[in-house]
């Protein structure tokens, strides 16, 4: 059983990294939590990439704390070694042929739609982690052109609302703003193209084809990866692996997402 640090100085941050000492510590595990990043055991938890990426490269095996990816998000948090998103190590949860999936986020999987208004581009706020240091700004313009090319129909963009928030405002050339929140804005696309926003989950979860260009999207195993393809896979064993990926804040306090992980094993 490992020695593990968890560094945690927001709210929710404090919140998630208890219940992560807890769960640990249910195991027969030893926690000890604190504020800054400096630590003197292999193995560390913390919120998010920035700082999971700086222990990482000091050398550090790094649990990361982030949001879910299905449902509320503020009531669930994903738990995955050294990444973030799709670009992380999950622990494999034994099959249960979708019980958790159905429990809880059964309603959200809706048949595959035909057809469609427009496309809809998705943006993202700008420095995110998950971003990799990349400006989107020239790619949603170039992405709008070939979009309106291939699938002969206009591009509406939504930006996302903590852009706004910051007062950061994209106008994209060759888009028209997308208006309503977002499941308005997937009623009517024909696709939506996202880089690598949860927004992808979503819309693939809503039945609209979805275009995911970097691999980190945890939509990438259910979208194309080419503006101009059209996909419309089989979605239930990925829907299946998703609600294995997060957990409510009590059941990561039993222990529950450590007994799948090997690092956590007797």
């Amino acid at each position: 059983m490992i020695d593990l640090t968890v560094i945690a100085t927001a709210d929710h941050q404090v919140r998630c990294a208890e219940a992560v000492a807890s769960g640990v510590r249910a195991l027969g595990g030893k926690v000890a939590i604190q504020r800054g990043d400096a630590c003197g055991t292999e193995h560390v938890c913390t919120w998010g990439w920035r700082t999971g990426q700086r222990l990482r490269a000091a050398g550090h095996e790094v649990l990361v704390m982030e949001r879910g990816y299905l449902g509320d998000r503020f009531q669930w948090y994903s738990l995955a070694w050294n990444g973030l998103n799709g670009r992380a190590a999950f622990p494999e949860v034994p099959a249960d042929r979708g019980a958790r999936f159905s429990e809880h986020f059964g309603e959200l999987l809706k048949p595959w739609k035909q057809g469609g208004d427009y496309v809809l581009l998705i943006g993202q706020v700008p420095g995110d982690a998950a971003l990799q240091g990349r400006d989107l700004s020239p790619w949603y313009s170039e992405v709008a052109l070939k979009a309106q090319n291939a699938y002969e129909a206009p591009v509406r963009f939504r930006p996302h609302p903590q852009a706004l928030k910051r007062g950061v405002v994209h106008r994209p050339q060759m888009t028209e703003p997308s208006q309503g929140d977002l499941a308005e804005a997937l009623s009517a696309a024909l696709v939506c193209i996202t880089f690598n926003s949860n927004t992808g989950v979503e819309a693939a979860l809503a039945g609209v084809p979805t275009v995911a260009v970097d691999q980190g999207s945890m939509a990438w195993d259910v979208a194309a990866h080419w503006v101009g393809q059209l996909a419309r896979p089989s979605r239930e064993a990925w829907a299946h692996r998703l609600a294995h990926r997060q957990w409510r804040l009590e059941e990561i306090a039993r222990g529950d997402p450590f007994r799948h992980m090997k690092e956590f094993q007797c």
